[in-house]
C-alpha cells in the first residue's frame, strides 16, 4: 500500500507569523512601533536629502552678514553720537637690521595708494619730524584709515614706545641676513611681555636673492617668525609695488589685536601741541581712543608728568577735507564746541604724595584733670620681691612720720661718731683720685682716638654704652642691606652663589655684641603662624603714601565713575592743559608722544607688588635695592625695588636678597597706584637695552610684611648627653646669650631645641634638644626684621610735572 501525503491547495488558511521575537508580546510591538507605518522602499540618507549650497551662494551669504554686521555697527556708532568714520589705524614701522631702509617702505605703501587713486597726494597729512618719526595719516578705503609711523631710531626704548602705541606694528628683516640677530630677539621678547599688537614681517631686498632660493629662504623667515608669534602668519616680501599692494590689502582687513591693559583706559595720539598767548594752558589735539574721556580727569603723559584738564573741545577731524556749502570750494574751518568742562573744585587733584603733620609725632597735651590724678596717688616704698598681699601691711608715709623722726634723731646721733673718722679716710682718697682722674682723661684720649677707626669704633661704644639709630643704621648698611658702589661684579657673583648653598646665614661679629648688631630682630616660634603687627615701627615714608580701605571696591567705582563719561571715544578732540608743559611743543616732532586719562587715585603714591620672573638671558646679579629701570602701564620710571618669596598661606614673605632664576618673586617699590591688569618691564637703566626681568602687577598692599631673615649658626664642642650639648661660635659674650636665650633652636639635621645656661665669658652656651645629637650637626638661630623699599627720588625721575615738584618741596 502506498503512502497517502494530504496536499493542500489554494484555498488553504495561512496565518500570520508572529515576529515578536522571544521575550516581547504584541503589545510591548505595537508600543514599541508609535504607529509607525512598514513600508517596501528602500531608506534615504539624510545627507541624500539635503542640498549642498554652491561656491557662489556661500559667498554670498558671507558678503551678506559682513555687510550687516558694518551696518549694525554704524547704526550702534551713531546712537551712541560717534563719527562713522573709525580713528586710523596706527601703524609702525619698525627695523630689525640696521640695512634696512624704512623711508623707502613707507614711500612705496603712500605711493601706491596715490597711484590707485585712493588717495589724493595733496590731500595727504605729513608731519615730517626733526630725527626720528615721520606721521603720515591717509585713507586706505573710504571707510578704513591710517596713521603710518617711521621708526627711523635704532634705541631700543623708542622701539619699545611705538610698539606700545601700535595697532599694527610692521617688521622688517633684510633678505641677505636670514638669522635674527641678539637684538631683534629682544625686541621681540619685551614685545611679547608687554602685550602683544598685530604684527607683520617685511622682507626687503627679496628680489636680489636667485629664483632658486627664495622658497627656502622664505620658509626661513616663516619658521623664525613663527616661533615668536604663532598666531601670525604674514611674512611678505615688499620690494615692488605689486609687494605694496598686497601688503596695502592686508592692512584693510587685518584683525587688529586688543590690548587689555592699554583699552581700559582713554588715550590719544598727540598730533598738535600748541601753547596759548598769554597763559600757562597747553592744548593738544587727537583722537581719544578706547574708552571715555572726562575733564575731571587726570592727563598723564609720559616723560613730562601729570596735569589737570580745564575743558575738552569737539574739532573737525583734520584728515576729512568738506565742501563749503555757499562757495563749493574744500573747506576745514569749524568752530570748535565744548563738550565738556569742569570746574577747579571738581577736578582730580594732581598731589601724588600725601603730606603728613608733623605735629601728630608730638606728645600730647596733659589735662589738668590727669595732672590731678598724679597727684592723689600715693605710692610705697617696699622692699623688693615684696608682693601685692604683704605689702598691704606696710603703712602709709603719712603713718610713718612719727616713727620717721625717732630714726632721724637716733640717726643724726650716729654720724656725729663716725663724722671724724670718715674725714680723716677722705683725705686721702682725695689724693689718689685725683691721680686715676688724670690717668683716665689719657686713657680716654686714646680710646677716641681707636674709635676713629672701623675695627675699633664697636668696642669704644660697648665701653661707654653711647650707641645712636645713625650707627645701627650704618652697621645694618655693613650687613649687605645696600649695594656698595666698589663692589663688582664678580664678587657680587660669589656672593650670589653663597647665598644658594648657604641661605642667609651670617657669623656673629666679634668686635660688636650681638644684642647691639642685631638689636632690630627678633625671634619667631613659627614664621608662618606667629603674630605681627603691620602697624607697628612704620617708617616716615609710610606718612606719604596712600591705602585703600577696599581697593577692588575703589577701583570698580573709580571705572563705574567714566562710563558715563561725555566724551566718547572716536572723536577727534582738543584738551586744554591746566599748567601744561611747553616743552611737548617741540617734543612731539621727535618722537610719538602719547596722553592717557588716569582713572581716580591713579596718581597717588603707594606700595605696589609686582608677580616678576627674571629674564633668561640675563646673566648679571641683580641685588636688592638696587636702583634699575621700571616700565608699568604707561609710567616709567627709575626705582629701587626689594624682592621677596611669594607665600600665599602666610602673611609674612621672606625677603630674598637676589633676584634668582626660576622662582616666583615679588618685587616691591613705592609708585603711582595703577588698576590692573598691568604688565612690568624691568631694565637695567633708561636706555632699556639690557631686560633685567618681565612681570605684572599683583596687588597694592602697604600692609604685605616683607621679614629679612638672618640664620646665626654654632657647632658643637662637647656632648654632655645625648640631649644636651655645649655650642660654640654663635655668641662670643654671656650677656648675647642671656639675650637670645628665649629664641628657638634647630639644627640643619632636623632637630629643635632651646638655650639652657650661658658657660664662661667666652660665649659658650649649654643647649637641650628634642633628641640624640649628631656630633656633625649645626646649630641655628632665625632672627626676622621687617625691611621696607627704598622711597623713590623724585629728582632722578620724572613721576611728576616740574609744577608739582614745586609744590611739594
Amino acid at each position: 500500500m502506498e503512502h497517502h501525503q494530504h496536499r493542500s491547495g489554494s484555498l488553504k488558511q495561512s496565518n500570520k507569523g508572529f515576529k515578536g521575537g522571544k521575550h516581547d508580546s504584541k503589545g510591548a510591538v505595537k508600543r514599541r512601533a508609535q504607529g509607525k507605518v512598514e513600508t517596501n522602499q528602500p531608506r534615504q540618507s539624510l545627507k541624500n536629502l539635503a542640498i549642498a549650497p554652491s561656491k557662489f551662494e556661500i559667498q554670498k551669504q558671507k558678503q551678506k552678514h559682513l555687510a550687516q554686521s558694518k551696518k549694525n555697527e554704524i547704526l550702534e556708532r551713531r546712537r551712541l553720537g560717534l563719527p562713522d568714520l573709525l580713528p586710523p589705524r596706527i601703524v609702525s614701522i619698525v627695523s630689525l637690521d640696521e640695512n634696512c631702509d624704512t623711508s623707502k617702505i613707507k614711500t612705496l605703501l603712500l605711493q601706491k595708494l596715490v597711484n590707485n587713486g585712493t588717495v589724493d597726494e595733496s590731500s595727504m597729512e605729513t608731519t615730517t619730524g626733526q630725527e626720528n618719526t615721520v606721521f603720515s595719516t591717509v585713507s586706505i578705503t573710504s571707510k578704513v584709515r591710517m596713521m603710518l609711523m617711521e621708526c627711523r631710531s635704532n634705541d631700543v626704548e623708542i622701539i619699545v614706545e611705538y610698539c606700545k602705541l601700535s595697532d599694527i606694528v610692521l617688521f622688517v628683516v633684510d633678505a641677505n641676513q636670514p638669522v635674527l640677530s641678539e637684538r631683534a630677539e629682544r625686541i621681540f621678547s619685551i614685545v611679547k611681555a608687554q602685550s602683544v599688537p598685530t604684527v607683520m614681517q617685511l622682507i626687503q631686498n627679496f628680489s636680489e636673492i636667485p629664483l632658486k632660493k627664495k622658497n627656502d629662504l622664505k620658509k626661513q623667515f616663516v619658521s623664525s617668525f613663527h616661533f615668536h608669534f604663532p598666531d601670525e602668519p604674514k611674512v611678505l616680501p615688499i620690494d615692488t609695488e605689486e609687494d605694496a599692494s598686497q601688503v596695502n590689502r592686508y592692512l584693510e582687513n587685518i584683525h587688529i589685536n586688543q590690548i587689555v591693559w592699554r583699552n581700559q583706559r582713554a588715550y590719544m595720539i598727540i598730533e598738535k601741541a600748541q601753547v596759548v598767548p598769554q597763559s600757562d594752558i597747553v592744548t593738544i589735539e587727537g583722537f581719544v581712543r578706547a574708552q571715555n574721556l572726562s575733564a575731571k580727569q587726570i592727563i598723564h603723559i609720559p616723560d613730562f608728568g601729570d596735569y589737570q584738564i580745564e575743558k575738552i573741545e569737539l574739532v573737525a577731524d583734520p584728515h576729512i577735507r568738506r565742501k563749503s556749502f555757499y562757495t563749493g570750494e574744500m573747506d576745514d574751518t569749524q568752530a570748535p564746541t565744548i563738550i565738556d568742562q569742569a570746574e577747579k573744585q571738581d577736578r582730580d587733584t594732581i598731589q601724588t604724595y600725601n603730606t603728613p603733620d608733623p605735629l601728630d609725632l608730638e606728645q600730647p597735651i596733659i589735662t589738668n584733670e590727669e595732672i590731678e590724678m598724679a597727684k592723689n596717688k600715693k605710692k610705697k616704698l617696699v622692699p623688693k620681691g615684696t608682693s601685692s598681699y604683704q605689702s598691704s601691711w606696710y603703712l602709709d608715709d603719712d603713718e610713718q612720720e612719727d616713727q620717721d623722726d625717732v630714726d632721724d634723731q637716733e640717726m643724726d646721733n650716729m654720724m656725729d661718731d663716725e663724722q671724724v673718722e670718715h674725714e680723716q679716710q677722705q683725705m686721702g682718697q682725695d689724693e689718689e683720685e685725683e691721680e686715676e682722674e688724670e690717668e683716665g682723661v689719657e686713657e680716654e684720649k686714646e680710646e677716641v682716638e681707636e674709635a676713629k677707626t672701623e675695627d675699633n669704633k664697636w668696642k669704644y661704644i660697648r665701653d661707654k654704652s653711647q650707641i645712636t639709630d645713625e650707627l645701627l643704621k650704618e652697621s645694618d648698611d655693613e650687613g649687605n642691606d645696600m649695594q656698595s658702589e666698589s663692589e663688582d661684579e664678580e664678587t657680587r657673583r660669589k656672593d650670589e652663589r653663597t647665598e644658594i648653598e648657604f641661605p642667609d646665614e651670617v657669623d656673629c661679629p666679634h668686635n660688636v655684641p650681638a644684642r647691639i648688631r642685631f638689636s632690630r630682630y627678633r625671634g619667631l616660634k613659627s614664621f608662618r603662624s606667629s603674630p605681627w603687627n603691620p602697624k607697628e615701627n612704620l617708617p616716615l615714608d609710610y606718612a606719604k603714601i596712600y591705602q585703600f580701605h577696599s581697593f577692588n571696591q575703589s577701583m570698580k567705582n573709580s571705572i563705574a565713575l567714566l562710563e558715563r563719561a561725555p566724551v566718547k571715544p572716536g572723536v577727534y578732540v582738543r584738551i586744554h592743559l591746566v599748567k601744561g608743559p611747553k616743552q611737548l611743543v617741540d617734543a612731539i616732532n621727535v618722537k610719538p608722544h602719547v596722553a592717557v586719562g588716569l582713572y581716580r587715585y591713579e596718581n597717588k603714591i603707594s606700595v605696589l607688588h609686582f608677580n616678576v620672573e627674571k629674564y633668561k638671558t640675563y646673566q648679571d646679579t641683580v641685588k636688592s635695592k638696587e636702583t634699575v629701570f621700571f616700565q608699568y602701564g604707561w609710567r616709567k620710571f627709575s626705582t629701587n625695588p626689594i624682592y621677596s618669596l611669594s607665600s600665599p598661606n602666610c602673611d609674612k614673605q621672606k625677603f630674598e636678597k637676589y633676584l634668582f632664576p626660576g622662582r616666583n618673586t615679588v618685587a616691591t617699590i613705592y609708585g603711582p597706584i595703577s588698576y590692573p591688569p598691568t604688565p612690568l618691564l624691568i631694565f637695567k637703566n633708561s636706555s632699556c637695552d639690557d631686560l633685567i626681568a618681565t612681570g605684572y602687577l599683583s596687588s597694592i598692599n602697604p600692609d604685605r610684611i616683607i621679614c629679612k631673615r638672618i640664620t646665626l649658626t654654632g657647632f658643637i664642642a662637647k656632648s654632655i648627653s645625648k640631649k644636651f650639648v655645649t655650642v660654640t661660635d654663635m655668641f662670643y659674650y654671656p650677656e648675647d646669650i642671656m639675650w637670645f636665650k628665649k629664641v628657638e633652636l634647630y639644627t640643619k639635621l632636623g632637630r629643635t631645641g632651646h638655650i639652657k645656661d650661658s658657660l664662661g665669658t667666652h660665649g659658650r652656651m649649654k643647649c637641650l634638644f628634642d633628641g640624640t645629637m649628631n656630633q656633625q650637626d649645626t646649630i641655628c638661630m632665625n632672627l626676622y626684621k621687617r625691611v621696607y623699599p627704598k622711597w623713590i627720588d623724585e629728582n632722578s625721575n620724572l613721576l611728576v610735572s616740574e609744577e608739582q615738584a614745586k609744590l611739594i618741596n
